[in-house]
Parts: structure tokens; C-alpha cells; sequence
């Protein structure tokens, strides 16, 4: 579905075990119906995620002549795609805490989001081998930041350059956008060291997430096949 950023082969096995258990009357009602609503919503918030690179790529595909004429328009059209794609990717990981509860039989709460999960098995299911899994991976703290700060505060993206490279005698020039270390200080005192390419920040970003994604999935259909039944 995602490839070739990642393969997300968990994804089908869990989809494949859960109606197989069903059938057999081993799925709760809660379960399946919890299935049906935060699986297929987190698939889609991951689709949305891609589309988005795909879109910022495409419009880092523009003639760099063209597009310092009309630089607002440009920035306007590259923070409309970083915007989307963080929202999306930060929608996934909230989805995937409530989704990964109803497996476990845990009560939602009003308001769930990826922390909260660890938090609720932590309390109820003490020393489980899941809650290692939703531990912050490293990345996160740096992407809910820029999460953040695209949500409500002010545009992440307000700068770029041309690179210009020789290829034989052809001089190749590509626009490169990066991501400032804080977003949420000044524009005028940012720095840009960490992600000084905010389309590789992007693909890398959406492949951690996916893999963290697959690693869950994998351990649930696995559990699911070994109990033979849901919630676990």
C-alpha cells in the first residue's frame, strides 16, 4: 500500500486473522466494531499522510524560475502540504492508541491520544510486552513539536534555496526547504541545522511511523493467532 517507503506487511496479516477469528465467534463485539471504525481510520490517515509528500514533491518538482516570481505563492502551496501531512501523520498515531485499546478490552476515554495508551495498559496490564512498543520512539518529541506548531501556531516552512548541480553539461537546480530546530521562536532567530531537507524529513518521518505501526500490528496478529481470540 505504501510502498516504496515501507512494507507494511502486519497491516495484512491483521487483517486477515481478525475476520478469520470472527467467523469462529472469537471477536468481541466491542472489538470488531472498534476494528472497523480506528483501523480503517488510521489506514486512511496514512494514505492522506503519502499524498502529501507526494503532493510536496511534486511542487519541489517546480522550475526554480518559476517559482521566485511568485515566492508567496509557492511557500502558501508548500505549507498547505507540510500542514496536511503533519495533522495526518499526528491523526495516525492518536488512532493507532485507541485502536491498540479496543484490541486489549480497555475502556476508551473522551480524549485518547498516542501517550495515553501506554499510560492505560501501564495501569492495568503491568509488565505487558506491548506497552514497550508504545514507548516514545526518539523521533517523536522533535515531530510533535513541529506537529504543534503547524496545528496552532504559526507556518513551519518560510524559507528556501536553489541547489544547483552539474550533471555532464547539464546544470541541474533543485529548490530545497528545511524544517527550522524550534518552529516555535521568532522566524528571524530560527536556525535550520537538523532537517536542512524538509522533504527527506518528510519521507524518513512517514517510514518511522509506519514501521513503529507494523511492529504493533505484528505483535497483535501474533498474539491474536497464539490465543485465539480477541481482545487479547
Amino acid at each position: 500500500m505504501f510502498s516504496p517507503i515501507h512494507q507494511f506487511r502486519n497491516c495484512v496479516r491483521l487483517e486477515t486473522i481478525i475476520p478469520q477469528l470472527n467467523k469462529q465467534g472469537l471477536v468481541s463485539v466491542p472489538v470488531l466494531q472498534g476494528y472497523k471504525i480506528y483501523h480503517f481510520a488510521l489506514l486512511h490517515k496514512l494514505r492522506c499522510a503519502k499524498h502529501h509528500v507526494d503532493r510536496l514533491e511534486g511542487i519541489l518538482r517546480l522550475n526554480p524560475s518559476d517559482v521566485i516570481p511568485a515566492s508567496d505563492e509557492f511557500m502558501f502551496m508548500v505549507n498547505l502540504s507540510i500542514d496536511g501531512y503533519f495533522h495526518s501523520c499526528g491523526s495516525a498515531l492518536d488512532i493507532l492508541a485507541r485502536e491498540v485499546l479496543i484490541y486489549f478490552g480497555q475502556a476508551l476515554q473522551p480524549t485518547v491520544y498516542f501517550e495515553t495508551a501506554r499510560t492505560i495498559l501501564a495501569a492495568n496490564r503491568h509488565g505487558d510486552p506491548i506497552i514497550n512498543r508504545l514507548q516514545d520512539p526518539p523521533w517523536r518529541a522533535e515531530f510533535k513539536d513541529y506537529r504543534n506548531a503547524s496545528t496552532h501556531e504559526m507556518i513551519i516552512a518560510l524559507k528556501y534555496s536553489i541547489n544547483v548541480q552539474l550533471n555532464g553539461d547539464l546544470e541541474e537546480k533543485t529548490i530545497i526547504l528545511p524544517l527550522p530546530d524550534d518552529p516555535r521562536i521568532d522566524p528571524a532567530t530560527r536556525t535550520y541545522i537538523r532537517n536542512p531537507n524538509l522533504l527527506k524529513y518528510s519521507i524518513d518521518n512517514l517510514r518511522r511511523i509506519l514501521s513503529l505501526i507494523n511492529q504493533i500490528y505484528g505483535e497483535i496478529a501474533e498474539r491474536a493467532k497464539t490465543g485465539g481470540r480477541l481482545p487479547l
